[in-house]
């Protein structure tokens, strides 16, 4: 081969590999539950969509819930199974359904509150003369009226469209028969299992750089975990948030020892409407170097359990802080406990953090949506995403940061 030739040979090659080091990385996002669902979980996809777009193209999302046979609702708050306004429940219905009446029942809580104003106004003015017992009575019946009128207005919206409900579910909605005869709750375990299956197995995998569990609870259906604990050692990233440590609550100690050094979730630490201050562990790391020191972030906080190597019958308290890097901590009567680290699994990196449970801590002006007031300033949000995209970053080798073990402040 003559000089010239191999040159070109060389160049072409050394392209190739710049072409293929420059594809964004690909990352599975997994918000699936098995147990407890999270109402902000759709918001919690759109906080990742948001990062995604601030990697300036490094990393890119598949969103598990973008599948046409996702199980869940896909709305805010869906994932709590009821409507408001609506005495039955309808457990029985798609989520395409179930989203569908949310948005066209939204004119529904108002008048709703309003017939439960005018009932207790009926209540309290027993005492009354009897003609403002009359009004506040006709004052409860045009209430009623029009809250049954937006009723049957937002089911015909519905009717009208592919997502109609059988005459069944319609009792169920109505009210018209018992508590659980409208249709017991949908069976998601073989949709969900064969969603793992495409995107879990030994072919799914071999499509992604990582994987992302954005809250996910309960025993997921993993079709080979130890497979796939194989594919996080080989050089892959996982990223967990929040109740990602409450999957593990179900799983084999080796899934537990990849995650957060064997520890569990144990209990929350009060509610999530308590402000508590964060603070840095390590103030280099990518994934805390712009948090700001002693953040009051209001949040659900967690603490963690671990086996007990000497007596395996009995557990410990807390995380074993020597077999992870420790980024965030978190002040409770004094202590510092636990919020985010870092750990290795052979050649794959883990990154963990528990902030992630209220909507106001995951986007820019968004209350909760299970109806709690904003408490977050929007700097806890725009903390938070720098956050979660640098651990995102460190996770798929796009970011160095210490690993040490058993760092503490």
């Amino acid at each position: 081969m003559n000089r010239s030739l191999l040159l070109a040979v060389t160049v072409l090659l050394g392209l190739s590999a710049s072409l293929r080091a420059a594809e964004p990385k690909k990352l599975l996002v997994i918000s699936a539950t098995a147990g407890a669902r999270h109402a902000s979980i759709p918001n919690g996809e759109k906080m990742l969509r948001e990062v995604a777009a601030k990697s300036n193209g490094q990393f890119t999302l598949v969103m598990l819930s973008d599948a046409p046979d996702y199980p869940f609702s896909r709305l805010p708050g869906g994932g709590r199974g009821t409507i408001a306004g609506f005495p039955g429940a309808i457990n029985a219905s798609t989520p395409a359904q179930q989203d569908a009446l949310t948005l066209a029942s939204a004119p529904v809580a108002a008048l709703n509150t309003a017939v439960t104003t005018a009932r207790t106004e009926l209540t309290a003015a027993s005492l009354s003369a009897p003609a403002t017992i009359a009004a506040k009575a006709d004052a409860l019946a045009a209430a009623e009226l029009d809250l049954a009128l937006a009723r049957a207005a937002a089911i015909a919206q519905v009717q009208a469209t592919a997502n109609r409900f059988s005459p069944e579910l319609l009792q169920a909605l109505s009210g018209a028969v018992p508590a659980g005869r409208g249709g017991s709750a949908p069976d998601r375990g073989p949709a969900l299992a064969k969603l793992f299956q495409d995107n879990l197995g030994a072919v799914g995998l071999a499509k992604y750089d990582g994987v992302i569990l954005l809250n996910t609870t309960g025993a997921l259906p993993f079709p080979d975990r130890d497979a796939f604990l194989k594919w996080v050692g080989d050089g892959h990233a996982v990223v967990a948030i929040h109740a990602a440590m409450d999957t593990s609550y179900y799983t084999p100690d080796a899934y537990q020892d990849m995650l957060a050094g064997g520890a569990r979730y144990a209990t929350s630490i009060g509610g999530n409407a308590t402000a508590r201050k964060v603070y840095k562990v390590d103030a280099t790391h990518p994934a805390t170097k712009d948090w700001p020191d002693g953040l009051s972030v209001a949040d659900e906080f967690f603490q963690f359990t671990r086996a007990n190597p000497a007596d395996k019958t009995s557990n410990l308290p807390g995380l074993d802080r020597s077999k992870v890097h420790s980024l965030l901590d978190v002040e409770l009567d004094g202590q510092r406990l636990p919020v985010a680290w870092t750990k290795l699994q052979g050649r794959g990196r883990v990154f963990y953090t528990s902030l992630g449970h209220r909507d106001d801590v995951l986007l820019a002006g968004t209350p909760a949506s299970d109806g709690n007031t904003k408490l977050n300033a929007d700097d806890v949000s725009a903390a938070y995403q720098g956050h979660v995209l640098n651990g995102i970053r460190w996770a798929l080798g796009l970011a160095e940061g210490s690993t040490t073990l058993g760092n503490s402040r």
